[in-house]
């Protein structure tokens, strides 16, 4: 992410947080612990951890407690993708073969567990009763976002209103929680939690939108997997529910998924073409640019310190995101 080479001090914060992490998951036993180093070691724009550390810096200067958590937060997600890539039945995560398929699904799902309980762990060293409140109910959410797009899978009825509330499930409120945990770790004040509580979910938001996007128009190199992924797999995000107001690739999404619940190996290159080539996309990018912009107003209601323009130019960031 630029922003680390424009804000070195963000830098060294990440560094160290990968230090926690890789100190912690170094101690696991085999497999477990190369399989989830190798996971840390893929990468990744470390972005949620850095929402947390940021936010952090409105409140008091002792930030031990925002490490912690932000190293917590990190672990959750690292697990989420395992599980999620075992769902999803996918191949690649970041350019590089799956934990379940380098493995087995056993080992993998294992290696989920750990992580969460790590995660635990770690949070059980913060005195906090709303921090702890906060991260169980978001755990919460991210099963029932995960779990409402399963069964979701292969749905033609699937309405816009069911899509927005498994990405504030599983996407939004998780981000809303990086930024919060920050903010509390270091006392910040509560009207300026609940700010920080909002930007995270409206960033989060316009996130999973450009992330949908994203699996139409990027290539499978910068986002190390195959280009229309989640259609492939049978999810129905928001370019496609857009593309769908079309009769014609309505019905080549009927004819394919109905082929698909057969058993079928298809070919769906054809209508990944059509969604690409309509006005879904850029329809897409306008209600990621609503939400970038209700986070944007409530930015500009933080607090006049550097931390203010970064999460400024996260959005600039998020609007030309290509991968």
């Amino acid at each position: 992410m630029n922003l680390l080479l424009q804000y070195p001090d963000l830098e060294n914060d990440i560094n160290k947080i990968d230090q926690i992490l890789y100190g912690r998951l170094s101690q696991a036993d085999e497999p477990i612990r190369s399989a989830a180093i190798q996971l840390l070691q893929a990468g990744g724009k470390r972005s949620r951890p850095l929402l947390c550390l940021i936010s952090s810096s409105f409140g008091e200067r002792d930030r031990t407690k925002a490490y912690n958590m932000a190293s917590a937060i990190e672990l959750i997600h690292m697990s989420s993708l395992i599980h999620d890539d075992m769902i999803d039945h996918a191949q690649l995560r970041r350019g590089k073969k799956t934990i379940h398929l380098q493995y087995n699904t056993l080992i993998a799902t294992m290696v989920g567990d750990y992580l969460v309980a790590e995660a635990l762990e770690i949070m059980a060293l913060i005195e906090d009763k709303k921090a702890h409140q906060l991260f169980s109910s978001t755990l919460k959410q991210l099963a029932i976002g995960e779990l409402i797009q399963y069964q979701n899978r292969y749905q033609l009825e699937r309405s816009l209103k069911t899509y927005f509330k498994k990405n504030r499930n599983k996407t939004a409120k998780f981000i809303a929680l990086s930024c919060i945990l920050g903010a509390i770790a270091t006392q910040a004040d509560k009207k300026l939690q609940k700010h920080l509580y909002l930007i995270g979910y409206y960033l989060g938001m316009s996130y999973q939108i450009v992330d949908d996007i994203l699996d139409f128009s990027s290539n499978s190199d910068e986002m190390g997997k195959l280009i229309g992924q989640d259609l492939r797999e049978g999810y129905l995000t928001l370019p496609t529910l857009l593309a769908m107001n079309d009769d014609q690739i309505y019905i080549k999404v009927h004819n394919l998924f109905k082929q698909s619940n057969q058993g079928n190996v298809l070919d769906f290159e054809d209508l990944i073409a059509d969604i690409k080539n309509s006005n879904a996309i850029s329809k897409a990018y306008q209600y990621s640019q609503w939400y970038l912009e209700k986070a944007r107003l409530k930015i500009n209601q933080l607090p006049d310190q550097a931390e203010k323009y970064i999460f400024l130019q996260l959005i600039g960031y998020l609007s030309k995101r290509k991968y």
